[in-house]
């Protein structure tokens, strides 16, 4: 592909290609790598990329995990939704999760939470 100028589409394709080679990449050095936000003029982008080492527990992960022990939350429940994040600076809603059947993220308020993932 060659590019002229950046603009969404071509920046949509872009992603997918960066995406399947990063992909290759961290499959042979056991990393998990995801292409993030993209801020582009059209002469230039700013492509943000975050790795992790596969199986790895990140701080984050720790924070759900904390959070949700003492919500008296599980983490996955019966209709295969799970919680994915736990956002410290969202008050009104801190909890993410991830939707078994259609596998969207959705965001939720302790109480909604609660009603999804009683232990």
């Amino acid at each position: 592909m060659k590019f002229s100028n950046f603009d969404r589409q071509n920046l949509k394709a872009l992603r997918a290609e960066m995406q399947a080679v990063l992909e290759k990449y961290g499959v042979a050095s056991n990393l998990e790598i995801e292409v993030g936000n993209m801020k582009f003029s059209e002469a230039e982008v700013e492509i943000k990329i975050k790795a992790k080492v596969k199986g790895a527990k990140t701080s984050a992960d720790g924070l759900l995990e904390t959070m949700a022990k003492i919500k008296g939350l599980k983490l996955k429940n019966s209709a295969g939704d799970e919680l994915v994040e736990y956002n410290t600076r969202a008050h009104k809603m801190p909890f993410v999760y991830r939707c078994g059947g259609t596998g969207k993220m959705f965001k939720c308020d302790e109480r909604m939470a609660k009603i999804r993932f009683a232990a």
